[in-house]
């Protein structure tokens, strides 16, 4: 069984006192850090899925850098919308910046989804994501997959999160139907915490450690119910025969 750690939307400022949506972001991740610290320091990795830094630059890089590193955890990281992903290979590691991880019969596969950006969130899939995805799904042929992007690739019912999902989610479902060894796909962007089916596979969400947003709204809300405001994670165990539990921490 392996633990496989979902943080997302962390929107790191530049100045880590500075407030975004009323709260200090930094306060908020370093909840998140302690708590991961404290209850699961043996996980297997760690998987950041995007908007890590809220158009920061290299600073906030520098310091998540080190404070992943602080956490001695194995960790990988994708961008989001918000992300600047030169800045990311310029200043994560090799180890943070790879693209395909196998973990025992487990294989993930780490996607951009920043490509052909609307300016107002959206974004997709470059054709090279497409042929590296394609390429793992052919030659992954015993062992069970996980799918990880920021955009979610599915609509959701909200009038102003569906416009800036996934742009080519066609062509990534495209894909994904052609491997029946995709157990799961994973994304962040929404803010919130998603499990559902979509073409017969799973797909999960984690909240964010940045302000969470209130599903299936036609604005922007945030959310007001004090159970789902705080900060959050998500823990997945990968069972060695294919099957993924899901458990949203809340803090």
């Amino acid at each position: 069984m392996l633990k496989v750690l979902q943080v997302t939307d962390l929107h790191l400022q530049a100045d880590p006192s500075q407030k975004m949506q009323g709260v200090v972001i930094e306060q908020r991740w370093q909840t998140v850090l302690e708590h991961i610290q404290t209850h699961h320091h043996d996980a297997d990795l760690l998987v950041l899925t995007g908007d890590l830094v809220h158009h920061s630059g290299p600073t906030a890089y520098q310091r998540l850098v080190k404070q992943l590193d602080d956490l001695k955890l194995p960790a990988v990281w994708l961008p989001g919308n918000h992300d600047d992903p030169e800045q990311m290979r310029q200043y994560g590691t090799a180890a943070l910046n790879r693209k395909i991880i196998d973990l025992g019969g487990w294989r993930l596969v780490l996607l951009d989804s920043t490509a052909n950006a609307d300016g107002v969130g959206g974004g997709s899939l470059a054709r090279a994501e497409l042929a590296l995805l394609q390429e793992t799904l052919v030659n992954s042929v015993d062992e069970h997959l996980m799918v990880l992007l920021h955009h979610n690739p599915v609509h959701l019912g909200s009038g102003w999160q569906d416009p800036i999902s996934l742009g080519n989610a066609d062509a990534f479902w495209h894909c994904i139907s052609t491997s029946p060894a995709v157990r799961c796909v994973l994304f962040g962007h929404v803010h919130q915490a998603w499990d559902l089916t979509e073409q017969g596979v799973r797909l999960c969400s984690s909240p964010a450690v940045a302000p969470q947003y209130k599903a299936c709204s036609d604005s922007v809300v945030l959310e007001d119910d004090p159970q789902k405001t705080g900060p959050a994670y998500t823990v997945y165990h990968l069972a060695d025969g294919g099957q993924v539990n899901a458990n949203v921490v809340r803090l």
